[in-house]
């Protein structure tokens, strides 16, 4: 089974993709008419904060076979960097202390119930979520998230699913870092490296072959606005076209 998801982020002035692109939801369209083309489910997860600035964009997404998902509410505000390594330096979390990640995911919350939306499902920008966070999720009703990033099974953690990202993300393998032969690693981090787009997916085919054959899912993350920026989505129509070959589900459609 195939989880395919992106991330959706609210303008923010100094995002260097934005700048090359254009806003992340303009790219999410355009992403989802190639995912229809091809009869692929997908999961998008959204800033709060664009849900009440693009209703109308949001809406024209709904049109699509398309989850949407929380992604806190806006990257934890214009201070987003700073105010990360303030968190981590403190509390040990990128995403904060308890008050912090409560007050905004409620805030994201309302942003989906003015749109008459249910929030399902959640990832914390940069993966930055804890044990605590998944707390708050299930008071708030949440039953899924997507934050690990490894070869890790799905699991129950005290009433919700986690379902980690089991194939190489996209933004940390393609689009960071230098082009090397240490950098060959598919799960590096952003900060150490980088491979070329096509072996990312010639890594991507196998991963998810190999999880086919042994009735494993494969979750992804490919973000609408990078395949905008590597070539105006030229490959991602050819992972669309390979990802057609399989049945896909949405996040909050997964089955233990």
């Amino acid at each position: 089974m195939i989880y395919l998801t992106g991330d959706v982020h609210c303008a923010s002035g100094g995002h260097w993709e934005q700048k090359i692109a254009g806003q992340d939801i303009d790219n999410a369209v355009k992403y989802l008419e190639i995912l229809k083309e091809f009869n692929i489910s997908s999961t998008l997860f959204l800033n709060g904060k664009c849900l009440e600035e693009d209703r109308q964009k949001v809406k024209e997404l709904l049109s699509y076979d398309v989850e949407i998902g929380g992604h806190t509410y806006d990257n934890f505000g214009s201070m987003g960097v700073i105010k990360s390594y303030i968190f981590r330096k403190i509390w040990g979390c990128i995403y904060g202390p308890v008050w912090y990640q409560r007050m905004d995911i409620k805030k994201t919350k309302r942003a989906f119930e003015k749109l008459g939306l249910t929030m399902k499902s959640w990832r914390t920008h940069s993966f930055g979520s804890n044990k605590k966070t998944s707390e708050i999720l299930v008071q708030e009703g949440v039953g899924y998230i997507s934050d690990i990033v490894g070869e890790v099974k799905p699991f129950d953690d005290r009433g919700i699913i986690h379902l980690p990202m089991n194939i190489p993300v996209d933004v940390v393998t393609i689009a960071y870092g230098e082009l090397k032969p240490e950098s060959k690693n598919p799960f590096a981090s952003c900060t150490k490296g980088r491979i070329n787009p096509e072996e990312w997916f010639e890594i991507l085919k196998g991963r998810i072959d190999e999880n086919e054959k042994n009735n494993r899912d494969s979750i992804l993350l490919i973000h609408p606005i990078t395949m905008a920026v590597l070539d105006d989505f030229d490959l991602f129509k050819k992972i669309a076209g390979f990802l057609s070959k399989y049945e896909s589900r949405k996040i909050s459609e997964f089955e233990k």
